[in-house]
């Protein structure tokens, strides 16, 4: 890693600190890695409220119901999203679409430990999944983040575990490779519904973003995740960039942005 993104970051940190602390996050004044946790949440939380720059919108509001219509959804074992209101907004709003999109063809950047991928197939049970996410011991063709680093070392030793966890992960088809150089051609023009969650810095964002986009059928669904938050604002900067002269919302509360594919 680089010295001059190690300084990114700190840089990141000390600001989420200044601006997210409060009497309450003392508590953990003591614990480095719980106290920058609360301060960058609590700052999170206070930009869905009053500093984002794309338009919040629910996911279900792209596809109109009738009156009698209710929408459903599968959850599995909460702790796999754990215990950060937001992420579990973000998961709900995840399995809503993939319930109201009714997709054929589902694909993410961004494997880890698998959990999005089986709420997919769970939610999505007549689809195809598929997921991509890095080899182990492989080096990122573009730049990363440190956050992005640290979430590989986390789940490296047992990649994809929540598919393993549930009969619906045998349905996942785990695909191997850097997003800045798979080979997307099989499936250009087939995708109902693209997830990016991949590395969360500016260029891959952006690399993966215009691979999905020709992977995307007219009318389908592109998501990112980690809009909006602190220390992976590479996402942030690209969708406000990649925004103009386009519809993309993010849901109220998370960290989900969404667009249809014209």
């Amino acid at each position: 890693m680089r010295l001059a993104e190690y300084c990114r970051s700190a840089f990141v940190l000390g600001k989420a600190a200044t601006l997210g602390a409060n009497p309450r996050s003392m508590r953990h004044i003591f614990n480095p890695s719980a106290f920058s946790r609360y301060t960058r949440e609590a700052l999170f939380l206070h930009d869905t409220m009053f500093g984002r720059k794309l338009p919040a919108q629910n996911v279900y509001a792209m596809f109109p119901l009738n009156a009698e219509e209710e929408i459903s959804f599968n959850l599995t074992d909460t702790a796999l999203f754990g215990d950060v209101p937001s992420a579990t907004a973000d998961l709900i709003s995840l399995c809503i679409l993939a319930r109201v999109a009714k997709p054929k063809v589902v694909f993410e950047i961004g494997t880890l430990s698998g959990s999005t991928a089986l709420h997919f197939a769970i939610n999505a049970p007549g689809a195809e999944i598929y997921s991509l996410d890095l080899p182990a011991e492989s080096i990122p063709a573009l730049r990363t983040t440190l956050m992005d680093n640290q979430h590989v070392e986390m789940h490296r030793s047992v990649p994809a575990s929540a598919l393993r966890s549930h009969p619906a992960g045998k349905r996942v088809r785990c695909l191997y490779g850097d997003s800045a150089r798979f080979d997307y051609s099989p499936f250009h023009g087939r995708v109902d519904l693209f997830f990016i969650d991949g590395a969360h810095s500016y260029p891959y964002v952006r690399n993966d973003t215009l691979k999905a986009l020709e992977c995307c059928r007219p009318g389908s669904v592109m998501a990112w995740h980690d809009y909006g938050r602190h220390g992976v604002n590479g996402v942030s900067r690209w969708l406000h960039e990649f925004s103009a002269g386009r519809k993309i919302y993010c849901i109220p509360g998370g960290s989900l942005a969404y667009m249809r594919v014209e």
